[in-house]
């Protein structure tokens, strides 16, 4: 039998990189315990490139505040709390970090499946197998391991957070020094940057845990060339912190006990808002009333630029853009916001194409707080 447990989500505003006080102030309150926390998800300022020094800088704040309140050592928080932190917040995009607890609890049932979280870390994954089947396999494997551990069944599953190694001078470098290739040797956001390697690698790992594709339709030719095989819920991110890949999963469940639910729609392209209301929807659960956005705790979503240089037949200039990454975020960002009505969202991109979501298109998940049935 499934262990019964209550998830939450609390989302913290960052002045500063450095800024915690946010977080401090829920645990001097009791709002959230420090232990229970499992995962911190959230944008950074920054470059939201491989070597963000400033997400970097965000990332040590948090994993040094909850070290002192657990009462761990700084390098043992890495075994008890996952991090997905994505660097840019762009346009209207507030910087901040959501910390997801979960605890046990003997609460009654709530009469619908409500939010659970799983979580794994991967085993290593070397700079010669980025945005290879290595890497593929890899994080499937690390997918697997979070659904059991949030007891869900895949279909249950509306979004798996990613983040996995991101190429770097310094590990090609190392790679090349042990006598063995990388994917690519960029490692930029571009169309053929170490960046979108690991993140579509990881993607299409999602795809292959939760039977999203056949596993004979993987293989090498297949990353970042066939758009038509993707994952619908996956968001990844890579950075060159990592060495492993982080996992978070998040789904319904009737196990569940606390008063979150969430929800997933796929957006067809940058400019489909409807797809915001679509996945309130499925966030609700049937019968539900979806209208206004007062119950919404969070959203996140992500920001791929099209294979081809336009939107609905017209001609756009993105891709040509320097700052394309940033300006796809930005534009993603508006977009939530402007639907929701709140300014701390997450979203990640800049790709070129990806297999997250459909072609041309962007995976997107919202999380409502819902009443007692």
């Amino acid at each position: 039998m499934t262990a019964r447990v209550r998830v939450d989500l609390s989302v913290c505003v960052m002045r500063t990189p450095e800024d915690v006080s946010a977080i401090a102030d829920l645990f001097d309150r009791g709002s959230v315990r420090a232990d229970e926390v499992v995962a911190v998800v959230g944008k950074t300022e920054g470059t939201g490139l491989a070597g963000d020094p400033v997400r970097e800088r965000a990332d040590t704040a948090v994993r040094t505040l909850l070290a002192d309140r657990i009462g761990i050592g700084l390098e043992e928080v890495a075994d008890r709390v996952s991090f997905v932190l994505s660097g840019g917040s762009p346009g209207v995009i507030t910087p901040h970090v959501t910390l997801i607890s979960r605890r046990l609890c003997d609460d009654p049932p709530p009469g619908e499946k409500r939010l659970v979280v799983g979580l794994a870390r991967s085993a290593p994954i070397r700079p010669e197998d980025v945005g290879r089947m290595t890497h593929v396999h890899t994080v499937a494997g690390a997918v697997s391991t979070a659904v059991r551990d949030a007891g869900l069944e895949p279909a249950d599953v509306h979004l798996v957070l990613v983040k996995a190694p991101a190429l770097t001078e310094a590990s090609i470098a190392d790679a090349n020094d042990r006598g063995v290739d990388t994917v690519t040797t960029d490692v930029s956001l571009g169309p053929d940057g170490g960046m979108c390697w690991s993140n579509d690698a990881s993607a299409l790992g999602v795809a292959l845990a939760l039977g999203e594709v056949p596993p004979e339709r993987l293989h090498q030719d297949v990353i970042r060339r066939d758009w038509t095989v993707y994952s619908d819920v996956a968001m990844t991110s890579a950075g060159g912190e990592k060495t492993h890949a982080e996992v978070v999963v998040l789904g319904n469940g009737a196990h569940g006990r606390g008063a979150l639910r969430i929800g997933h729609r796929s957006m067809r392209d940058i400019l489909d808002g409807e797809a915001v209301y679509a996945a309130l929807a499925s966030a609700r659960g049937e019968g539900a009333p979806n209208d206004g956005a007062a119950d919404v705790v969070y959203a996140l979503g992500k920001a791929v630029l099209p294979a081809r240089p336009e939107v609905r037949g017209q001609p756009i200039t993105l891709h040509r853009d320097p700052e394309s990454h940033h300006v796809a975020k930005a534009m993603g960002g508006h977009l939530i916001a402007s639907r929701l009505g709140r300014t701390a969202v997450f979203v990640s991109g800049g790709e070129h194409n990806s297999h997250q979501g459909p072609p041309d298109g962007n995976p997107l998940a919202v999380v409502v707080r819902r009443e007692a049935r």
